[in-house]
């Protein structure tokens, strides 16, 4: 775009327009509203025009259309990997949009960080900065800004586990990508739901959504980047389907196809799930060939995770070929190496949190943002991260001190009913509801007792040292608060209850997290099939 000549000052705060419909300003702030929804398909595209754009904006001294094409490059910069550098940008842009109250700014500001804390694997603070992309993005933003928006929620949400609200935005977005005629947004949002079922939700909903992608991609004579055929095979893959999860498969072995990938890593991940199709086909030869290509390509681009992932697919196939030494070698790197990537990924959210915020608003935003990440958007309690990280510990501290921890896992009973009858918002009303109720029984609890959203309808309360018949009096007197809360008001005839399943550890050894939490599941899941609205444990 050639630089454009306007009037300077045209756009400081409070400055005056002497002439409103100047055509050259018209024009530059069509280009930035483009440039805007342009980085998702066309990155370099993307740069060279926002360069233009924002020289030609700093020269009118129009401010925030510079600001918003500062915007484009921070997104270029997010899908470069240059994450410090995107985040870095994005913050200054923020701190200027909240001086001068521009929400259009705003939103888009907290569009680009979570696109960066998403790219770290920071799943709770992408959702945190997605939801107010959403909220102050205004509604007379266009059609092809306010899909990005609204399906990066739909990602986050469904990644950090809440599908139930992951399952109202996509068919939002995919409605609104509908209506704009847009295919190739239509594919993102289909491609981007069926990979969140398949990995988080129902096999058989994400079937039908690869199904859809595929007619979809057929339809408008497009062929499916490698990375849209990962999607289809890992759903055929969840549901057995080995065989034809490698027919789906076999054009990633393609170089051509494998240099047009979108995703950045040249058809890596898409081989190395060939060849863990292969291996569980029985054609080992095949697998290892496979394998070593997807080695290749990320030894030669850098591709960190993927290479560690492929010591494990190639320990497993060692194993398959009875080569058990091989496949205990190659283990133990898988473990070194992952490992090491876990301390590399702490070290990139920290510099990137540096990078973002300056001296003592870093540590003010840290902290603040430490402890959103730990916290459930909907409901304010703990979440499944927060599980993760203090629950062994309480465990430990409970070995040491010979005392007993117990786990419960919560789950509402037929909870589809209310959201398929009352709607989702009454939905979500009752889950805040049961929340308060479950946060309650935590404070009244022992010290070291917490609760937590562990996503969906199925909540956490870890009770601190107690003897078997007071924990089971607690939990029985939970089940009993929620069945007789007033639900009326919120769900009319509608019952609500839950089940409740309880496992607790020795005192005497330390007890495993996962194990706990799996012998919980295991007595809740006796609750359900009993007949529901009670309390099973294994308390010792």
């Amino acid at each position: 775009m050639s630089t454009v000549a306007v009037r300077a000052g045209d756009d400081a705060p409070g400055g005056r327009r002497s002439r409103p419909a100047d055509p050259a300003r018209a024009l530059l702030e069509a280009e930035v509203a483009e440039l805007e929804t342009l980085p998702r398909f066309d990155r370099d595209g993307a740069s060279v025009r926002a360069d233009a754009a924002l020289a030609a904006a700093r020269a009118a001294g129009l401010t925030e259309l510079e600001r918003r094409a500062q915007l484009v490059q921070a997104e270029v910069l997010q899908r470069r990997g240059r994450l410090s550098d995107a985040g870095r940008l994005a913050q200054q842009v923020l701190k200027w949009a909240t001086e001068q109250g521009s929400t259009h700014l705003l939103a888009r500001g907290h569009y680009v960080l979570q696109a960066v804390f998403l790219d770290l694997g920071d799943l709770s603070l992408a959702l945190e900065h997605s939801v107010r992309a959403v909220e102050l993005l205004p509604e007379s933003a266009p059609g092809p800004l306010r899909f990005d928006h609204l399906c990066r929620l739909a990602d986050c949400l469904g990644l950090n586990g809440d599908l139930a609200a992951a399952r109202e935005r996509y068919p939002a977005a995919l409605r609104l990508a509908e209506r704009l005629g847009d295919v190739d947004r239509q594919l993102v949002v289909v491609n981007n739901w069926a990979y969140v079922e398949a990995q988080h939700g129902d096999a058989e909903a994400a079937l039908a959504l690869s199904t859809q992608l595929q007619e979809l991609s057929a339809a408008a004579g497009r062929s499916l980047h490698v990375g849209r055929l990962d999607t289809v095979a890992r759903t055929l893959m969840r549901l057995g389907r080995l065989e034809e999860a490698e027919q789906v498969l076999q054009p990633g072995l393609d170089p051509t196809l494998q240099r047009a990938s979108s995703d950045g890593d040249a058809g890596a991940d898409c081989l190395l799930t060939l060849a863990e199709v292969q291996r569980r086909l029985g054609r080992l030869g095949q697998a290892q060939e496979t394998l070593a290509a997807c080695v290749r390509i990320c030894e030669e681009l850098g591709l960190g995770t993927i290479r560690v992932h492929a010591r494990q697919e190639q320990a497993e196939l060692h194993a398959a070929t009875g080569d058990f030494r091989s496949a205990y070698e190659e283990h133990k790197a898988y473990a070194r190496e992952a490992m090491q990537l876990q301390s590399d990924e702490r070290d990139a959210r920290a510099r990137t949190l540096q990078a973002v915020y300056e001296a003592t608003e870093a540590r003010r935003q840290s902290r603040r943002y430490r402890e959103l990440s730990l916290r459930d958007p909907l409901t304010g309690l703990y979440n499944r991260r927060f599980v993760d990280e203090e629950l062994p510990r309480l465990l430990a501290a409970s070995a040491g001190g010979r005392a007993t921890a117990t786990v419960a896992l919560l789950d509402l009973d037929h909870f589809k009913r209310v959201n398929d009858t009352c709607s989702h918002d009454v939905g979500d009303e009752v889950l805040r509801a049961v929340a308060r109720l479950v946060d309650d029984a935590s404070a009244a609890g022992p010290e070291g007792s917490f609760a937590a959203r562990m996503g969906g309808e199925e909540f956490l309360l870890v009770l601190g040292d107690g003897d078997r018949e007071t924990t089971t009096g607690r939990l029985d007197a939970l089940r009993r608060a929620i069945a007789a809360h007033p639900w009326t008001e919120l769900t009319g005839a509608l019952p609500v209850t839950a089940s409740i399943g309880a496992a607790s550890g020795p005192a005497w050894q330390q007890p495993d997290a996962a194990q706990l939490l799996g012998r919980a599941d295991a007595c809740l899941y006796r609750a359900k099939r009993t007949g529901r609205d009670r309390v099973v444990t294994d308390l010792v």
